[in-house]
């Protein structure tokens, strides 16, 4: 079987050595048609790196010369990407060995446009940039949601690097909002999801990364919660088509789950809050 192009597309920001993370998991693929497109954010730190350790490598490299933000240098991405399907990964987290062969066959055995699985968050101490060194200090695997609308449109479930979606998404609901700093992902996938079911593969195929102290993972967790109300303005202008036989399996589902979790897991976020600080 011929294999559609996937552009992997990767948001740097003048850390070449913590970019060469993100292009080593690419490299590892089992999938082989990849186009990777690298915007840099600012001045061209990376090229030279592409060039010399990773030329054997389908890529488009572009710097913006000028800080632009995280949601333009993304929309820049996807205005350069080739592929039928797109996958974002930042430079500092990684896709595991089979992350494309696996999302790529659930999207060719699907009628929907997007597709997506579970990640590994590993939580780190950074000890330097240049050379990349961290100490992973604790693994967990925070979501194994299968795809909800309401449940997504509360919060969200999909780490960047774990969705692959169809272009045509990209072409007829647009990319990023550039006035968001953070939560643009969330963002793209409520939006995208007026348009498609997301199929769900139950399995770990990516990770991402967070910081581990304490203080770092609050200050973290309080910026995500106050970028959350710019994401919930936005809400009233996406209209979703769907019948009311959808929405009642959905709930049904979220009653059911979280009636007989409930307890466990509002104990579990109790514990994380206390002794780390989390979201």
């Amino acid at each position: 079987m011929s294999q559609p192009l996937v552009s992997v597309l990767i948001r740097t920001c003048q850390r070449p050595d913590v970019l060469k993370h993100a292009l080593n998991s690419v490299k590892s693929q089992t999938y082989k048609n990849i186009q990777v497109v690298v915007v840099e954010d600012g001045e061209n730190r990376s090229e030279d790196i592409l060039k010399k350790e990773y030329s054997d490598l389908n890529y488009i490299y572009r710097a913006t010369g000028h800080k632009v933000g995280r949601s333009e240098a993304g929309n820049l991405a996807l205005k350069l990407a080739d592929g039928e399907y797109l996958n974002f990964l930042d430079d500092d987290d990684l896709l595991l060995p089979g992350h494309i062969s696996r999302l790529t066959g659930a999207l060719i055995n699907s009628k929907n446009l997007a597709a997506y699985s579970n990640a590994e968050e590993i939580q780190i101490n950074i000890i330097s940039d240049d050379p990349y060194k961290y100490t992973v200090k604790r693994r967990l695997n925070r979501y194994h949601q299968p795809f909800n609308r309401l449940l997504l449109y509360t919060f969200n479930y999909i780490p960047i690097q774990s969705i692959m979606f169809h272009k045509e998404l990209y072409v007829e609901l647009g990319g990023f909002d550039s006035k968001l700093n953070a939560l643009e992902d969330w963002d793209l996938w409520v939006r995208y999801s007026t348009r498609t079911n997301f199929t769900y593969v139950n399995e770990n195929t990516s990770c991402y990364f967070t910081p581990y102290m304490r203080n770092k993972k609050k200050d973290r967790g309080d910026y995500l919660n106050k970028c959350n109300e710019a994401v919930y303005a936005k809400f009233p202008n996406y209209v979703l088509n769907t019948n009311v036989g959808d929405m009642n399996l959905e709930m049904r589902y979220i009653l059911e789950e979280y009636k007989q979790k409930a307890y466990v897991r509002y104990l579990k976020i109790l514990l994380r809050r206390i002794l780390w600080g989390e979201r």
